[in-house]
């Protein structure tokens, strides 16, 4: 019998460190404050989910998207509300988003989306959507509320196309910094075939 009872105990405990373990790996992927993953997280998963892109030839977008001018609204209403209008910045984001597309906080008021097996139009696409619910939505916090815009640039690893992590955030990146020199709050696809950017 005490062996029994102590199998069983055994294994309960082996079930419960399994448990915490799986809680641990989620909590180290997991942005604190805006509760999407993290940087690391998302550097882990584009690198897969560019592996999986060569391999079956499939296409691959990302979008890196920017809350415009979060410096002088942090200033203006403190980091706190700065913090509010992070995680609802969020909330709005993952609302447009398939089960399967990755969020995560790429840094400071910037935000990574990948979306595998998606072609340019379609992240395009994706990305005017996400702009859209984030301009429209207003931030209730207390007797306050917020409105922020967000400019996204987008870029897609095409089939035949074999790109590093590096590579492809920096086409996206160029998308985003044209689409905040032209006025913020919109979309731009960097296209390095046309040699310029392609506005959304």
């Amino acid at each position: 019998r005490e062996l029994v009872t102590t199998k069983v105990r055994l294994q309960q405990l082996a079930k419960e460190l399994e448990e915490k373990n799986r809680r641990l790996e989620t909590l180290a992927n997991i942005d604190g404050l805006t509760e999407v993953y993290n940087h690391r997280y998302f550097q882990e998963t584009l690198g897969r989910e560019i592996n999986r892109s060569i391999r079956y030839r499939r296409p691959l977008s990302l979008v890196l998207a920017d809350v415009d001018l979060f410096k002088n609204f942090n200033d203006r209403y403190g980091h706190q509300t700065g913090d509010f209008i992070l995680r609802e910045t969020c909330r709005a984001m993952q609302n447009v988003l398939r089960q399967y597309d990755t969020l995560a906080r790429y840094g400071g008021e910037e935000f990574a989306v990948l979306l595998p097996e998606t072609t340019r139009e379609e992240a395009e696409a994706v990305a005017e959507k996400l702009r859209k619910a984030v301009a429209e939505a207003r931030f209730a916090e207390g007797k306050e509320s917020y409105g922020v815009t967000m400019s996204c640039g987008v870029t897609c690893m095409e089939v035949g196309e074999t790109l590093t992590n590096s590579e492809l955030i920096e086409r996206a990146d160029k998308g985003l910094l044209a689409a905040k020199r032209k006025g913020r709050n919109q979309v731009i696809c960097f296209t390095p075939k046309k040699g310029w950017f392609a506005k959304g």
